[in-house]
């Protein structure tokens, strides 16, 4: 793998905003909509190029891949359940496992999991995400071990 880039959904409704029986039938407010695709606007513009695209299943993550996705159009798009239910190491498992295949990984889940993963693979503490920020690390058989290439969160908005 490349590079993995680390990112939590964009802000999302309350389930009881929303109108929604459980958290994960919660959506991306407008807000979260606009957030996904600046930051996939702003990751294209770095030069990130994901050949994956890999989420939560829940609908505020997977949106958020979707909405990326149509940043990066060659991308291939999977969910996960560990991105939603965890344990932390099934991710690093499944990070592990896509490495194998050499590509750049844009993973989508949640906060606080995310960051905490972040923090594992570039090994810093955990990282503070807000809604649609992210970890971008480089990957790879460096001596130096793992490179934070960026840690990200949209501009605040009042």
């Amino acid at each position: 793998m490349k590079e993995v880039v680390f990112m939590r959904h964009g802000h999302a409704l309350s389930a009881r905003e929303a109108g929604v029986p459980t958290d994960s039938e919660r959506p991306l407010s407008e807000l979260g909509e606009q957030e996904a695709l600046e930051t996939a606007r702003h990751l294209s513009e770095a030069g990130f190029s994901p050949a994956l695209i890999i989420s939560s299943p829940f609908l505020r993550a997977s949106r958020t891949a979707e909405i990326a996705a149509r940043v990066f159009t060659a991308a291939a798009r999977r969910t996960s359940p560990a991105l939603s239910d965890g344990p932390a190491s099934a991710i690093v498992e499944l990070i592990e496992d896509l490495e194998k295949d050499g590509g750049s990984v844009l993973v989508v889940g949640h906060q606080p999991l995310m960051g905490a993963i972040a923090g594992y693979f570039s090994g810093r503490d955990n990282f503070d995400l807000s809604p649609a920020g992210f970890v971008r690390v480089a990957r790879g058989k460096s001596p130096a071990g793992p490179a934070l290439l960026e840690f990200y969160s949209p501009p605040q908005r009042k």
